[in-house]
């Protein structure tokens, strides 16, 4: 399994909360904050399932699984799931989905999943 988290940072915004978001839903992931052209991108990668966990969590806290299985299931392509949470609720400690850039002003948190098993780990992340 490969996990592989990025918020990107716009000027605007506070790299240190940024920062804290991405770790209010995954607190086990190592990150750290890389330059792509003039903006900055906090990123994270991890390899197990454990690191999913807070997620996991957040989604049975809220009574969301429902929802989150069906956003979960039309975020898989082939071997990985790729989705997205808002930067926002996530400072606050809320999982909520998002679109790319529909709903907030801010990019919201983006996450890749890539496994052998990609069914395996949506009914894992919302039962």
């Amino acid at each position: 399994m490969k996990i592989k988290i990025e918020a990107e940072v716009y000027p605007t915004e506070s790299r240190e909360k940024t920062i804290q978001a991405v770790k209010n839903l995954f607190p086990d992931i190592d990150l750290h904050v890389q330059v792509q052209g003039n903006i900055e991108v906090v990123v994270g990668e991890g390899s197990k399932l454990e690191s999913l966990e807070n997620l996991k969590n957040m989604l049975r806290s809220r009574k969301i699984r429902a929802a989150a299985r069906s956003i979960l299931r039309q975020s898989k392509l082939n071997s990985k799931l790729v989705f997205y949470m808002n930067k926002q609720a996530a400072y606050v400690r809320q999982a909520s989905f998002t679109e790319p850039f529909t709903e907030s002003p801010l990019p919201p948190i983006r996450i890749e999943i890539e496994s052998n098993d990609v069914d395996k780990v949506i009914e894992w992340l919302t039962e």
